[in-house]
């Protein structure tokens, strides 16, 4: 009897990591059918309903995994599903309040690589939902737990994704220095052992920091290198992140048909490999560039839409810029108010987040919208901060700029 339960519990596993919810239900009923109160059965049911896009049913499966009487690893799964559920319902705390509970369960059996993966999860949930200070501090503790270990180079795999996390935490919180530290680390530890691909996007990686201090040139040339490290490997899904940062900065050099050119290309790819997430960053991009065009009306109709999606869909990160954008095109539309109100919002959102390069930007922008209204001392508060801000961010270009609204205001 165990081993037709171990083989339909396997069998139904397989069929719905291939889609086939059919057979997955035939199995699933199979396996009820001889032992509903299985732990396999259970999961097996959880799965399902999460395939047929029943979520409260699944977590009401996975719950009864999580019961006192149940085994620990059985529990450590039980809770492993929940927070994916929650971690793909954007309940970031719920989500990692079940890892955590995951974690605890494999600490207990002393299963050393579920317990780094659950922690490894737990960084990127914290990355994904903009709380980056505590997912610099999960990830660091991390990363020296492997270092530390005597076989560390059978994990090496794991430690550059955590350095690839590190490094985008680091740059979210303006700690530039230590983020371009982990993007070398990561390019020459490529290097040594030929990983292309990890390579690529550490270039790719570092190209974006030279974009927020103003080294476009610089940017340029790394965005391209691994660009052509991608088109050698033939990464599709790295070519349209290179193209999208190409184009992103365009923009920041107001070359609007060369950001268009490489985001329509970007486009191309994110709709071959229908990848929703990176379709709307796409369309992020082509909207900045209708604002820098002075298109603002269609600006604001893909915004908007994009708000309404990324709302289920995206990241924190990807929420603040869309929101800041908004508030951006209601500012040239001449709807202050509206852009007042929304930029504040973005503010709060932004100074929770701690976000480096988020505050001063929107900072800048209230003082353009006050400057309009013609509230100078205000306009004269917001750019002071946010000159001091870039200063520390080494942002030369946006310095200059505002440097220069600070001089023009006093006329």
């Amino acid at each position: 009897m165990k081993r037709r339960i171990d083989q339909l519990y396997q069998d139904g596993t397989f069929a719905l990591a291939d889609g086939n919810l059919i057979k997955g239900k035939k199995i699933l009923d199979k396996l009820m059918a001889i032992a509903p109160e299985s732990p396999m059965a259970i999961e097996l049911a959880g799965d399902f309903a999460r395939s047929s896009g029943d979520l409260e049913e699944a977590i009401g499966h996975f719950e009864r995994l999580i019961v006192p009487t149940a085994s620990g690893d059985w529990r450590a799964i039980g809770y492993m599903n929940i927070a994916s559920i929650h971690q793909l319902q954007r309940n970031m705390d719920l989500a990692v309040d079940h890892y955590r509970k995951a974690l605890a369960e494999f600490e207990k059996l002393d299963d050393r690589d579920q317990v780094w993966q659950v922690k490894q999860l737990i960084g990127e949930v914290l990355l994904d939902g903009g709380m980056f200070h505590q997912a610099t501090e999960i990830l660091e503790a991390l990363l020296n737990e492997i270092r530390s270990h005597p076989k560390r180079r059978r994990h090496l795999e794991m430690s550059l994704d955590i350095r690839r996390g590190l490094a985008e935490a680091y740059r979210f919180l303006g700690k530039l220095d230590e983020s371009i530290a982990q993007w070398e680390k990561i390019a020459f530890v490529s290097r040594k052992y030929q990983d292309p691909l990890q390579l690529a996007i550490a270039l790719d990686g570092l190209g974006v920091i030279c974009q927020v201090q103003g080294r476009f040139e610089e940017a340029r040339d790394l965005h391209l290198e691994s660009l052509q490290i991608n088109r050698n490997i033939r990464y599709l899904e790295g070519q349209s992140v290179n193209l999208g940062n190409l184009a992103r900065l365009h923009i920041q050099t107001e070359e609007w048909e060369q950001a268009e050119e490489y985001v329509r290309k970007s486009m191309k790819i994110e709709q071959r490999n229908e990848n929703l997430l990176g379709i709307a960053f796409d369309k992020l991009v082509l909207a900045e560039i209708d604002i820098g065009t002075g298109r603002y009306q269609a600006a604001e109709k893909k915004l908007l839409q994009l708000e309404a999606l990324m709302s289920r869909e995206g990241k924190t990160d990807d929420m603040l810029a869309i929101s800041s954008q908004i508030g951006l095109v209601h500012r040239m539309m001449g709807r202050l108010d509206e852009a007042l109100e929304r930029q504040l919002q973005v503010l709060a959102w932004a100074r929770r987040m701690n976000h480096a390069d988020g505050i001063p930007a929107t900072l800048d922008e209230l003082a353009e919208i006050e400057s309009a209204r013609g509230n100078k001392d205000q306009a004269r508060t917001y750019w002071e901060e946010a000159l001091e801000r870039y200063e520390k961010l080494g942002s030369e270009k946006m310095v200059e700029s505002i440097r220069t609204s600070l001089s023009e205001l006093e006329y």
